[in-house]
């Protein structure tokens, strides 16, 4: 996305959790800048469900800004391992936003767009109901209600719980990754077709939230909404990187009932980030101008 050069910058220390994940490692790879240092914990460092130690690298590390990148996002999985989606994406968010609320610390947390049903048409906004189905869409819904209630009582440092969907990279393991690595194997794939949203590259995205932290007195608390514009659906998301790459590939559409899975996915799940971007004074580009860059500039 092009950024402006914020007006409003000042010294900040920026912790990072979950910093060895796919949006955690792009924010700490954003590179020192005047005025802003990154510091990245990943999970082996630092458990964010564990409340003494949390509070001991708070206190060592003097953070101004935590952002929890942090989380179980292993969809189906969590519907057999409900204790330990719950653990990551509930507790651990509460453990970390009560720790930051005692010593004023600000609070970013990153949830997801599974916290809605995906029974409407139109792109959610903000102030529309979240109602999660699913161990993993409850346990990241939990994790908001809990970062919102710690910050309740506190007036020296703000939140800011920013809903993302469908985010990916040209590395690691996600869904642009997967479909890569079929379209290279020469198989024939069958993608949904019946599913909709905005694809959301990790990069840019952690980019914005730079730009958030260079302004965080324009920004008022609460929750957010960033997307790319779309919507589009699974398929044609993979139909255009196979296209980007060069591939040719026996693809066809199918339905979600053709493709069951273990967690219910929501049909539209498409976030109305426009708000966001006006706020901070981004670019909101349409995800296929986004995936083309990615794999431009990657």
């Amino acid at each position: 996305m092009a950024e402006q050069t914020p007006a409003n910058s000042s010294y900040r220390k920026v912790l990072v959790t979950g910093a060895n994940g796919q949006l955690g490692s792009r924010l700490t790879e954003l590179g020192q800048k005047p005025g802003l240092h990154w510091v990245g914990y990943g999970r082996p460092e630092l458990d964010i469900t564990d409340e003494e130690r949390v509070g001991k690298v708070l206190d060592r590390e003097r953070p101004d800004v935590l952002v929890n990148a942090a989380a179980y996002t292993a969809v189906d999985r969590a519907e057999e391992e409900p204790k330990l989606a719950h653990q990551i994406n509930a507790i651990g968010p509460a453990v970390l936003a009560k720790a930051c609320a005692e010593r004023g610390i600000s609070f970013i947390h990153i949830s997801t767009d599974y916290v809605f049903d995906g029974a409407q048409h139109r792109a959610y906004l903000v102030a529309d109901e979240p109602n999660p189905q699913g161990v993993y869409a409850r346990s990241k819904r939990a994790g908001e209600l809990n970062v919102e209630k710690a910050f309740e009582r506190c007036r020296e440092a703000s939140w800011w719980i920013i809903r993302v969907a469908w985010l990916y990279d040209v590395r690691g393991k996600n869904f642009f990754r997967t479909m890569v690595q079929l379209g290279e194997s020469g198989k024939s794939l069958r993608v949904v077709d019946d599913q909709f949203g905005a694809p959301n590259a990790a990069r840019p995205f952690a980019s914005t939230i730079e730009r958030l932290i260079q302004n965080l007195e324009t920004v008022p608390s609460g929750y957010w909404h960033y997307s790319t514009e779309g919507p589009t659906s699974w398929f044609e998301f993979a139909k255009a990187i196979f296209a980007l790459k060069g591939l040719e590939v026996d693809l066809r559409p199918c339905t979600s009932a053709d493709y069951p899975t273990a967690a219910p996915r929501p049909k539209f799940s498409y976030l109305d980030g426009q708000y966001f971007a006006e706020v901070l004074r981004v670019e909101r580009v349409h995800w296929e101008q986004e995936l083309e860059q990615e794999l431009k500039e990657n």
